[in-house]
Formats: structure tokens, C-alpha cells, sequence
């Protein structure tokens, strides 16, 4: 049974980008969902469950960082931002907020794995 994934990021490039990355990585991946902004990722998760979300920071709509927010009112479901706000003040705000990971673009699909396999399996690898 492979991971499903919810991809919210404005940018369709960019996700097309990260979904190959996805590809490329040693990660079973079952399916990738997507959406423009956290507003739309809101009415996924509430459709649909998945493993991970993958988030970008800054979209329209709803940014990352409120959508993280709004998320955990309701969800637990481990989130991932990916990107280019890289600055130790943002981390400490998303991490603050409820992400579980953080990782600034760009990346490489292993730095990919590397953070997914980090927040996903975080309870056996402490094990």
C-alpha cells in the first residue's frame, strides 16, 4: 500500500516539478492529490484522507502558514512545507503553527524523501 499525498502549491509548474521529484524518490506513492491553495486543500482533506501534505508557503486565496493553522483545528495529518521562505523566523512560525517538516526549495527528490521519511516514520526510526 503505497502513500498518499496532497500537494497544495499555486503554482502548477511547481507542482508537476515536485510530483517528479516524488517519482524519483525511493517512496511507494499510492497517489498524488493536489490543489492551488490551502483553501482548496481544506475541501480535500475534508473529501478525501491522506498519509502527508506537502505545502507550499506563499499562495493566494489562503498562504501555507494559515492553512496550516486551519488544518490542525480539525486534522493531524503530518504537513511538509516546501518552500523558499527559508529563514529561521518562518521555520519557527510553521513549525509553531503545526507543520511537522519544513524543507526550502529548491531540492533535490532525495532531500524529498529524506523529509517525508523524517515526519512519516518518525515513531519507528525513535524506536
Amino acid at each position: 500500500m503505497g502513500i498518499k499525498i496532497l500537494l497544495v502549491d499555486d503554482s502548477a509548474v511547481m507542482r508537476k516539478m515536485i510530483t517528479r521529484s516524488l517519482r524519483q524518490a525511493n517512496l511507494d506513492t499510492d497517489e498524488i492529490l493536489e490543489a492551488n491553495n490551502g483553501q482548496e486543500a481544506l475541501e480535500v482533506l475534508a473529501a478525501k484522507s491522506v498519509d502527508i501534505i506537502l505545502c507550499d508557503w506563499n499562495m493566494p486565496v489562503m498562504d501555507g502558514l494559515e492553512f496550516v493553522t486551519k488544518a490542525r483545528e480539525s486534522d493531524t495529518t503530518p504537513i511538509v512545507m516546501l518552500t523558499t521562505e527559508g529563514t529561521q523566523d518562518k521555520v519557527t512560525m510553521a513549525m509553531g503553527a503545526g507543520a511537522n517538516g519544513y524543507l526550502t526549495k529548491p531540492f533535490t527528490p532525495e532531500n524529498l524523501e529524506a523529509a517525508i521519511r523524517q515526519v512519516l516514520f518518525a515513531d519507528e526510526n525513535a524506536a
